[in-house]
């Protein structure tokens, strides 16, 4: 089981519920001291902009913003911290990995473009944020581990 901090999980959730219906996307960042804060980015799934990265809309897939997710990463990186998952929520059908992410994680080779980095899956419904799971690339199984991530649910509607 993975400890994320309260306000973290309530970030998280308050995006994918504001995101609703659509996916959302973004980041969970890990400073220099190790602790954890969420930055969102846009979804451009769906959009004239994301048509090259992807076919499936906003409602069925994500695309992050290009320019967001590179002014992100160059102010992580200069502060001295790091990308610790990537976030995206699954609207209407609970939090899993599917075969799409999975296939972008590992980006056409047998082993994940990020490599360090996890992929956070939150399960969006008209009625709130009821999970999510964390999934982290497990070498020697040569595939991705999943664990519940606890407490976001409960967190969800406050």
């Amino acid at each position: 089981m993975t400890s994320i901090p309260s306000a973290v999980l309530r970030e998280m959730a308050a995006h994918a519920q504001k995101s609703y219906p659509a996916e959302c996307c973004g980041l969970l960042l890990a400073s220099a001291d190790g602790s954890l804060r969420f930055q969102p980015i846009a979804n451009i799934a769906g959009t004239r902009e994301g048509q090259g990265t992807s076919a499936r809309t906003a409602r069925d897939g994500y695309v992050m913003d290009p320019k967001e997710l590179l002014s992100t990463l160059e102010a992580t990186e200069k502060e001295g911290g790091a990308v610790w998952a990537i976030v995206h929520s699954h609207p209407d059908v609970g939090a899993y990995f599917s075969r799409e992410d999975r296939d972008m994680a590992l980006g056409g080779g047998q082993e994940p473009l990020w490599p360090g980095v996890r992929y956070l899956v939150i399960s969006a419904r008209g009625s709130g944020v009821d999970g999510a799971k964390l999934f982290t690339w497990d070498a020697a199984a040569g595939d991705f581990r999943e664990d519940e991530v606890v407490g976001i649910a409960t967190l969800s509607s406050q």
